[in-house]
């Protein structure tokens, strides 16, 4: 029977784990926590173990109890992000309506997961270059986000709501990256709530490959200062 990812990164030593003075998963939990912070703040590389150790009020050694190495930390990491990021996303790929209801469900979640998720984004964006090509492959894929809003975008260039001169890998590429983009700049800012920023984010992106059909579907483009649309976690 295959073995998941989760399985496979879940603490090593699990009767040994048990010794801890707190239960075996409220510790994992925190040493989870306390990873991400510290590769956010100091970057996977100048991280390390003690640091991690010292941020979750630990000795080091007992975090042998869990992994092995540093990299048995970012994988667990890297795996879990990429893991719920693609079920949401997959999620609202299903999302009734014609393409453009789909593809627009599927940007405001990713924009909110960006900006909600600040931290935990940066270290899954930032720190992909980390784990070696190979094993990110066997790890978290290589293009599974870009993919599902290719298969969309696919859908509606036959449907001839979306440009079909349009490159597909292309253009999900696009779109996903200006998502991604958020993790570098984003601050939040009462003017500039989640919701105002995927409106304006959506009309740029999905006006820009909508036929004249298409156009008709799409609501029409915010106004400034107006009231920003609800984001869905």
């Amino acid at each position: 029977m295959p073995v998941s990812k989760a399985a496979r990164l879940a603490p090593l030593n699990p009767d040994r784990a048990q010794s801890d003075r707190k239960p075996k998963e409220k510790r994992w939990q925190e040493i989870l926590q306390a990873a991400t912070e510290v590769f956010y703040e100091k970057g996977y590389d100048a991280a390390t173990l003690q640091d991690i150790a010292d941020r979750v009020g630990i000795l080091k050694g007992s975090i042998y109890y869990y992994i092995k190495t540093k990299g048995d930390l970012l994988e667990h990491l890297l795996a879990d992000a990429h893991a719920n990021g693609i079920a949401a996303i997959r999620e609202r790929a299903q999302t009734p309506g014609n393409e453009f209801d789909k593809l627009d469900a599927m940007l405001r979640r990713q924009i909110d997961a960006v900006c909600r998720q600040q931290i935990k984004t940066t270290v899954y964006l930032r720190e992909l270059r980390s784990i070696p090509l190979d094993k990110r492959k066997s790890l978290i894929g290589v293009h599974d986000f870009r993919d599902e809003f290719r298969a969309i975008i696919k859908e509606g260039q036959a449907k001839g709501l979306i440009l079909s001169d349009l490159d597909a890998t292309l253009t999900a590429q696009a779109l996903v990256s200006s998502i991604n983009s958020l993790y570098q700049w984003y601050k939040p800012h009462p003017r500039r709530p989640i919701g105002r920023i995927a409106d304006h984010f959506a009309t740029i992106l999905l006006r820009g490959i909508a036929t004249p059909a298409g156009q008709k579907l799409l609501p029409a483009p915010p106004k400034a200062g107006g009231r920003a649309s609800t984001v869905s976690a």
